[in-house]
């Protein structure tokens, strides 16, 4: 079976192309430019962006299954336009690609952002509805996924992670460079919130079994365990040979100050950030999207579809800390 990926030097793709390798199935990959790490993969590489449509086609060409991993991970910094022109016309773009060149199945990396939040009571599983307002991220991922599941023509399957970690992360994520920075100690400050985490070894392998396993026009959350901050920090002090501390903020006391973000221009909060980053490496992320996120993360994601459907099973987060500073 010869399977195509996009995003292949991301966290996700990466690992889901050595997912791919590991079964014995043939690879090709879209990227925008080589990096180094990308010669481990024993795969054809095709050039271009999503708006390229001679490179896609060539991507696509003889493929029987296609996992877009690709996407701009944009927050709150990015113009809606161009996140919209990546993750929407984008997707587009290599779907209709898909139906006219026959391949077999679409398999999409949405988000769990993708689903309204709005209900803290009721269990967050497949039937929510998805968002139609909020970040340009999460509103261009669900409107991609809103297409790809309705489209006609191939079968389709949209993947929907919580927080991803873990290893292979070479530039690296957002949360793989904060447990970097813990692990070094550079980083003393942290929002007293938490995240659902989910190991990118367990989520490539139910991305691959959903090529078999997965049905046509479903949605799977692949969800690990909610952790908190406090939690991940204590799991990175096993591997500090130097113990360090950091000082979290209170939820009250950071809610309180969110709405005073939204007073200054765009432009200045991103010199900030960059600013922060130098000094605390992963604090440059901390926008007013993404504390809005940690804070409110759902604690009652269920997982139970993917694990009956699509084999999940969830690693301790000690080996997901682990593999992310190590490997």
């Amino acid at each position: 079976m010869r399977i195509g990926v996009t995003g292949a030097s991301g966290l996700v793709g990466y690992n889901v192309c050595k997912e791919v390798l590991a079964n014995g199935d043939t690879l090709n990959i879209l990227i925008r430019e080589d990096v180094g790490y990308l010669k481990d993969l024993n795969c054809k590489k095709f050039y271009g962006d999503l708006n390229n449509l001679k490179s896609i086609e060539e991507f696509c060409d003889s493929c029987d299954v296609i996992i877009h991993s690709a996407a701009m991970i944009s927050i709150g910094f990015d113009a809606h336009e161009k996140v919209f022109e990546v993750n929407y016309l984008g997707t587009k773009n290599l779907l209709d690609i898909c139906v006219k060149k026959n391949v077999k199945k679409f398999i999409f990396i949405s988000t769990v952002n993708a689903f309204s939040k709005k209900s803290r009571s009721k269990i967050f599983d497949e039937t929510r509805e998805l968002v139609r307002s909020g970040s340009s991220y999460d509103l261009t991922k669900a409107m991609a996924q809103d297409l790809v599941l309705h489209s006609t023509g191939i079968e389709k399957v949209s993947i929907n992670p919580t927080s991803i970690l873990g290893k292979n992360d070479f530039k690296p994520s957002r949360l793989g460079k904060i447990v970097k920075a813990l692990h070094s100690g550079k980083l003393p400050i942290l929002v007293d919130g938490g995240l659902d985490i989910i190991d990118v070894g367990d989520l490539s392998k139910a991305v691959y079994n959903s090529i078999s396993k997965g049905r046509d026009g479903e949605a799977y959350l692949v969800s690990g365990k909610w952790r908190s901050f406090k939690e991940i920090y204590s799991s990175v002090q096993n591997f500090q040979e130097k113990k360090s501390s950091v000082l979290f903020l209170p939820k009250f006391l950071v809610n309180m100050s969110l709405p005073l973000l939204s007073l200054f221009p765009i432009g200045l909060l991103k010199r900030a950030a960059e600013i922060n980053g130098k000094l605390f490496p992963g604090m440059e992320n901390m926008t007013k999207e993404a504390i809005e996120n940690i804070i409110n993360f759902p604690k009652n994601i269920d997982n139970s579809k993917a694990k009956k459907e699509l084999g999940l099973k969830v690693s301790t987060l000690k080996k997901t800390i682990k593999e992310t500073i190590y490997e």
